[in-house]
């Protein structure tokens, strides 16, 4: 009985996080930190750990009384077996030796955040627009809580390669410091969190206090994205007081953001201050040898090689950011596999003419938004526009309908064709987004974010 229900662990938790509408903050905070120990199948009774070195020890208590039910259906409903569960916390079953206590602390947290295996130092390529970064990301990586960037604010608009650096500093303090505890999070993430915490703070304060546990007690913080924290105003001052902790701590905080923090116009002075006392470095718009260098790097990888033509082709005529050279090079490689065959460089000069810029304003199009929206959930282009119907890849297919209906008002036949679906399939897309924006909060998070990024707000 308990292989059965280990070995189906993944799906008992995809069922109960889909049937009972749980929030992607409350499923990785609290369900992700569970774990099967034991079945008693003559008291019928299953034991599941908590993770509280994570969570903290009053978890256990928040769990039980808010997804007990939950859980125990979706174990029944997967399973067959109706059993009664009993928490416990993982250190009542891992009791700590006498020897561990001065050991240093192994860093877990890599299970709780997502971070991209591609962005790392390795694959980052250095140019001109971004080598101050680059130097100052490497500084902290390799000393995170000596270096005099703190906090190491990075600055620059949209797909100019922010996210891979901070995902690479965490790779690298992961795997050479794994003693410190180092936490990322998305700016969205956060704020649904927060949001979710202070829906029910006048019932019960247990949620909150164990958010601010959870990123007050890290030694690195990295937050992707800050700037759409700023102006909502109960998640903005949480985070500043626990910036202010860390700080203070001589813990490490890194950021991103869009913009230089003195251009941050609903940021207030006294945080201002705070986001420039390490020094904030920029990234701009990649030269023509940084694009070369980063297309002949995926072509490298590449199961099908485009030829040098189109690829000093796209060098030449892409030059807003990584996002939309990688985006127009992704097309070319998906026509390529789509049809079966070698393509040239008139079919580039075709495929791309939406990509190419004449006055260096992005012509916002359907391929543009979806580009957008895949590189957000971490989706490819081949997974959206495959027969995939999983729900995180079928989600983010309606998005991407929801947000090209939305933007370019283009017809339902234009958006389905973008998806190899018909027209019955964009429409439902379109309205099942827009229905679950009445109540989903988190959704209404991710498309006011996404709807920025789109139109470089």
């Amino acid at each position: 009985m308990f292989n059965d229900i280990n070995n189906r662990w993944n799906d008992i938790l995809d069922y109960l996080k889909n049937e009972f509408k749980i929030s992607k903050a409350g499923y990785e905070t609290w369900l992700l930190s569970l774990k099967p120990e034991s079945v008693n199948e003559e008291e019928s009774t299953i034991t599941i750990s908590v993770d509280d070195l994570s969570i903290g020890k009053n978890g256990k208590d928040y769990i039980k009384d808010k997804y007990e039910t939950f859980l125990q259906v979706s174990i029944e409903e997967i399973t067959k077996y109706h059993l009664k569960i009993i928490f416990v916390n993982k250190s009542e079953i891992e009791p700590v030796s006498a020897k561990s206590v001065n050991e240093p602390k192994k860093s877990d947290n890599s299970s709780s955040f997502e971070l991209n295996d591609k962005y790392t130092f390795d694959t980052f390529i250095v140019g001109g627009n971004n080598s101050m970064a680059h130097a100052a990301a490497l500084a902290v990586a390799e000393s995170p809580l000596n270096n005099p960037f703190n906090p190491l604010f990075i600055y620059g608009g949209a797909g100019l390669g922010k996210t891979h650096l901070v995902h690479s500093i965490a790779h690298y303090i992961m795997e050479n410091s794994p003693e410190l505890n180092l936490l990322y999070v998305t700016s969205e993430e956060y704020t649904n969190e927060i949001v979710n915490a202070m829906r029910n703070v006048k019932q019960d304060m247990t949620l909150l206090n164990l958010i601010k546990k959870k990123y007050r007690e890290v030694d690195i913080l990295i937050v992707d994205d800050i700037q759409f924290i700023i102006g909502k105003v109960a998640t903005q001052e949480e985070f500043f007081h626990t910036f202010n902790t860390l700080y203070e701590q001589g813990k490490q905080i890194i950021m991103t953001s869009d913009k230089h923090p003195n251009k941050m116009e609903d940021l207030d002075e006294r945080y201002r201050s705070r986001f420039v006392r390490g020094i904030p470095v920029d990234i701009t718009s990649p030269d023509y040898e940084t694009r070369l260098s980063i297309l002949m790097n995926k072509n490298d990888v590449s199961s099908i090689k485009l030829n040098d033509d189109i690829i000093k082709f796209i060098a030449e005529n892409i030059k807003t950011n990584i996002r939309d050279l990688e985006g127009a090079y992704n097309k070319i490689i998906l026509r390529s596999k789509l049809q079966h065959r070698d393509i040239t460089l008139n079919v580039a000069m075709e495929d791309l003419k939406d990509f190419i810029l004449t006055d260096d304003k992005v012509k916002i199009t359907n391929d543009y938004i979806i580009n957008i929206v895949i590189e957000h959930y971490g989706i490819s282009l081949e997974e959206i526009t495959s027969a995939n119907r999983s729900k995180k890849i079928a989600d983010t297919r309606m998005i991407c309908m929801y947000l090209c209906r939305k933007i370019t008002n283009s017809s339902y036949e234009e958006i389905a064709s973008k998806f190899d679906r018909d027209r019955t399939t964009a429409l439902h897309g379109y309205n099942t987004i827009e229905k679950r924006l009445e109540t989903d909060t988190s959704l209404q998070n991710d498309i006011e974010i996404l709807m920025k990024i789109i139109n470089h707000q």
